[in-house]
């Protein structure tokens, strides 16, 4: 533990901790906005102490796991050259699992689905680095072996993210399109051929600005062509009561649902319910 920052194993101060379960109110036009484009922008859901608080222990994270790595960026592959993806953070540093576990989050992605209730799929960090390349077009719910459309990431601005520094660009309504259509992201992307000349929704964000979008909902982020991080944290969540499937071969075995059977509802050690 010597090579990882203290701060990641210390109590999180309580007012921090108030603020992570203070409520982010939603008015109706937002739930609307969000239910027919798939995606919504909402600003300074973390905000002062909370938003410095939270960058420093998810940076300390980040780096905690991906310190040993000298790699220059070219020596990375394709994949890890769109950004450094550190998933399951909450499990390792106890500081981090307040920030995940915080119900001001999981009430906004509750109530832009209109669910009951919702569960942690995973966490994950994703940071671009200086000349780190475009994020490629892709649905998330194609690799999750989830039998629910209700699912949804929120993506945190740890940083101000222009456009010219890797913010996330939409594709609207594409959530309702009845497709889903597996990227291989990690080996031999494709442009989803429906999607190649759809108008994208550019979305800079200031630092504390979220984006929350849809499972289903094609996105992508542009290149970070700065010479600084783009900083960003995310949270994944589906609707309580969702069920596994194994339809797909390429996700069945997803470390969230390890143990279970086609049919099981999802509730495992990595998927608690948060609200």
């Amino acid at each position: 533990m010597s090579d990882q920052n203290p701060i990641l194993f210390e109590k999180t101060p309580e007012s921090i901790l108030e603020f992570y379960n203070t409520p982010y109110k939603l008015n109706d036009v937002q739930i609307i906005e969000y239910q027919k484009n798939g995606f919504i922008k909402l600003p300074n859901v973390l905000e002062g102490e909370a938003l410095n608080y939270s960058r420093k222990i998810i940076t300390a994270a980040v780096n905690a796991r991906t310190g040993h790595d000298k790699r220059t960026l070219n020596e990375k592959s394709q994949y890890e050259q769109s950004f450094k993806q550190c998933g399951y953070l909450c499990w390792d540093y106890p500081a981090v699992k307040d920030y995940v576990f915080g119900k001001r989050f999981a009430g906004i992605a509750r109530d832009l689905m209109k669910v009951n209730g919702v569960r942690l799929w995973h966490d994950q960090a994703l940071y671009k680095e200086p000349g780190g390349r475009l994020t490629d077009c892709h649905q998330d719910e194609s690799y999750w072996p989830i039998n629910s459309e209700n699912t949804i990431t929120m993506w945190m601005a740890l940083v101000d993210v222009p456009e010219v520094k890797g913010c996330m660009r939409f594709i609207p309504n594409t959530h309702k399109i009845g497709v889903r259509e597996y990227v291989d992201i990690f080996n031999n992307p494709h442009m989803p051929e429906t999607m190649e000349y759809q108008i994208r929704t550019v979305v800079p964000l200031r630092a504390g600005d979220v984006t929350f979008h849809s499972g289903l909902t094609f996105h992508e982020a542009n290149p970070n062509k700065t010479d600084e991080m783009r900083e960003a944290m995310t949270v994944i969540y589906f609707e309580d009561g969702a069920v596994y499937s194994d339809e797909d071969a390429r996700s069945k075995d997803h470390k969230s649902c390890w143990g279970l059977k086609p049919g099981d509802i999802i509730d495992t050690q990595y998927t608690p319910k948060l609200i």
